[in-house]
């Protein structure tokens, strides 16, 4: 994760202790990997500045990856959000399904008063 879009991510869900506990341990383990692969790097006999010029592509390598990939807390933004969107679709499809319903049963009202004038017009019609 860049800088810039974990300081952004962590603000914008400080008001969930589980989010940040979990971004914290994240920054944790981030901290952990730099240090063993400064390590692996430098006890592979590569000269002190030549593996901090790795380990700095490496990491602007896999940066660039982690800005096209969704974090977890993406993940769950999206996800909130979806569960928002849900609930106003339900909510509109359940005023349509009441307007529906009262279409439906006006229709029905007045199929069976036409049935019934045209039943009346029939029986008079051929009782003469």
């Amino acid at each position: 994760m860049s800088g810039g879009r974990a300081g952004q991510q962590s603000g914008e869900h400080d008001d969930d202790p589980v989010l940040v506990a979990a971004h914290r341990a994240w920054v944790a383990i981030i901290a952990a990997m730099k240090t063993r692969s400064l390590d692996i790097l430098e006890k592979s006999q590569l000269p002190a500045a030549q593996a901090h010029a790795t380990f700095k592509v490496m990491e602007m390598e896999i940066a660039a990856g982690h800005d096209a990939l969704a974090s977890k807390l993406d993940v769950l933004e999206v996800k909130s959000e979806m569960k928002l969107e849900l609930a106003e679709l339900k909510a509109e499809l359940h005023k349509v399904e009441g307007k529906l319903s009262r279409w439906l049963l006006t229709c029905i009202l007045a199929q069976t008063a036409v049935l019934a004038g045209l039943g009346y017009f029939v029986l008079e019609h051929f009782r003469r």
